[in-house]
């Protein structure tokens, strides 16, 4: 059920139905309030249909989420519904990556820029790349690249 409605909101952004991805987003928020994925794509939604005002406060509602629910990578049996929407959302197999680099953007105008560079990591890892302070890991097609520094 997740997946699909992540397929869907992703097909809605795809084809610029921005007003039914919101409606897809705050489906999802009405039974899992502290979704941080559905709050960035409602927020892209608003910001994007020119609802400025709307995708900030949106967009600031991301911002108090918990760190832990953005940065939660593992897959537990204990998995909150929230981690798996982002795990999923950011997957390479998701399609997303352009929406993230748009909600990047968006976060980064209005002046979320923590969140925003989160967004783009997210947009890295949903095209497949993953980067490492210190030294350069991009994984492509299964296998990882490292080069020092």
């Amino acid at each position: 059920m997740i997946t699909a409605l992540i397929d869907l909101m992703g097909a809605y952004y795809q084809a610029g139905n921005l007003p039914q991805m919101a409606v897809i987003a705050r489906s999802i928020l009405a039974s899992i309030p502290e979704d941080v994925v559905a709050l960035q794509f409602l927020g892209l939604a608003l910001y994007q249909m020119g609802r400025i005002e709307a995708a900030r406060h949106v967009f600031k509602r991301v911002c108090t989420k918990s760190n832990a629910v953005l940065t939660n990578d593992l897959v537990t049996t204990g998995e909150s519904a929230a981690t798996t929407i982002l795990r999923l959302a950011k997957a390479p197999a998701s399609g997303l990556s352009e929406a993230w680099q748009h909600i990047a953007h968006a976060m980064h105008s209005l002046g979320f820029g923590n969140a925003a560079t989160q967004a783009y990591e997210t947009s890295l890892a949903a095209k497949g790349l993953v980067l490492q302070g210190g030294t350069a890991t991009v994984a492509v097609s299964g296998k990882t690249h490292r080069r020092g520094r």
